[in-house]
């Protein structure tokens, strides 16, 4: 199948793309400033926002299926930040919705996030900042295109993820980066519980999903990728440690809680079809770190 992705520069979709290249023809959508290292040999095409262009390429190559990927996150926006978060988050997506239409595109997917959900027992929208409201209002933009067209629009939610060549300033590096200076870390009390998938599984999740949305599946809106286990940001820092035999030097409480931080994760959802957790939380430190 023709498949064309954005997104495919960060760390889920350069990680997705050596598992999706092997099945299927993979286009990449990237922007004018993205630095492009194509390991695969892929077909690119070069968005500067002309939707016209971008529909004469989805025709002429017989794009069937978008992943969605890309978008901006910022836990805690500043005010000249909005404007970004915006074009990132919701334009993209509606560009491609708007180029896709009467077009061969028979599905899309879309990447969505567990904190499109603050209360994590309920299925109520309600986001916990700006960057998931953002997410949120491109769904419900969706909601012309799949009325006014054939495309299957599904969202697959995803927790917190890690693994190896992790550019992001997330947790496992950051405990990564501390344990081998020694300098100490200031984080919050640490209460928090986290949910947390290695990036193997989760890219068997987006392959899974895809395969069945290939196979004209029949599906819902909405899927989630989720960890068998959820654990405190304290429980995390002492499983680190005993897997990397180094001491984490933190300052538990040198940090507040952030502004509506999320102590217990969503928990609602339906799980992708087919889809399990194979690796744990110990496995998976001990491959990040090797």
């Amino acid at each position: 199948m023709n498949i064309l992705i954005t997104g495919a520069t960060g760390f889920i979709g350069q990680h997705l793309l050596k598992s999706l290249s092997q099945e299927h023809e993979v286009h990449v959508l990237i922007r004018p400033s993205t630095r492009w290292e194509d390991n695969f040999n892929l077909k690119n095409f070069i968005f500067d926002d002309n939707i016209g262009e971008l529909k004469e390429y989805i025709i002429r190559n017989q794009i069937e299926g978008i992943i969605h990927l890309a978008s901006l996150f910022i836990a805690q926006h500043q005010s000249y930040q909005c404007k970004d978060l915006i074009l990132s988050n919701i334009f993209l997506g509606t560009a491609l919705l708007e180029a896709a239409k009467e077009t061969s595109v028979q599905w899309f997917l879309n990447t969505g996030t567990y904190w499109q959900n603050y209360l994590h027992d309920s299925t109520e929208y309600d986001p916990v900042n700006l960057y998931a409201a953002t997410k949120q209002a491109f769904i419900d933009i969706s909601k012309y295109y799949t009325e006014t067209s054939d495309i299957k629009f599904v969202t697959l939610k995803i927790c917190d993820t890690y693994g190896p060549k992790d550019p992001r300033r997330k947790l496992m590096s950051l405990f990564k980066q501390y344990a081998e200076s020694g300098e100490q870390l200031k984080m919050s009390p640490g209460e928090q519980k986290i949910n947390l998938l290695y990036i193997d599984d989760v890219v068997n999740g987006f392959i899974t999903l895809v395969n069945l949305l290939c196979n004209k599946t029949q599906l819902k809106n909405e899927y989630v990728l989720s960890a068998k286990k959820t654990y405190s940001l304290r429980e995390l820092a002492g499983i680190f440690e005993t897997v990397s035999k180094k001491k984490l030097n933190i300052l538990w409480g040198g940090l507040p809680y952030r502004e509506r931080e999320v102590m217990t994760p969503w928990q609602q959802g339906n799980l992708v079809p087919g889809w399990k957790q194979k690796t744990d939380i110990h496995q998976g430190i001990q491959l990040f770190l090797s």
